[in-house]
């Protein structure tokens, strides 16, 4: 049995793996250079949310990117705003960034700063 949170992760991951896609997408389609789009965004929350909730990714209309590209990111979004008493349509809670935050923790691990040693490791 998968906890709700294996189940958020499974969607986040689904949507991590689409966002760079949909990010060149939108670089072709409006003929954009490549380092105008900032691509550590691609899967922060702000970036996420837009697309459930306008069909915009980086500001830019994704209504006719292909559905394969769209749609992880809608269904992840769709879930976590679940167990939310955020409306559809309004602006993630900080209770919604958190949530993100630690799927995103629980997926790809604790993020490293440079000071930050290796775990079993002395400073």
């Amino acid at each position: 049995m998968t906890t709700p949170d294996t189940q958020l992760g499974i969607l986040y991951l689904a949507a991590r793996s689409t966002a760079p896609e949909l990010r060149s997408w939108v670089l072709r389609t409006y003929m954009l250079r490549d380092g105008l789009l900032d691509s550590a965004m691609a899967t922060s929350l702000a970036q996420l949310d837009q697309v459930y909730r306008f069909d915009l990714y980086y500001g830019y209309d994704v209504a006719h990117a292909p559905d394969a590209l769209r749609q992880p990111i809608t269904a992840y979004v769709a879930a976590l705003r679940q167990g939310s008493s955020a409306l559809p349509g309004e602006a993630p809670s900080h209770h919604l960034f958190k949530v993100h935050h630690r799927i995103e923790t629980l997926m790809l691990g604790p993020i490293r700063t440079p000071q930050t040693p290796p775990e079993g490791k002395d400073a």
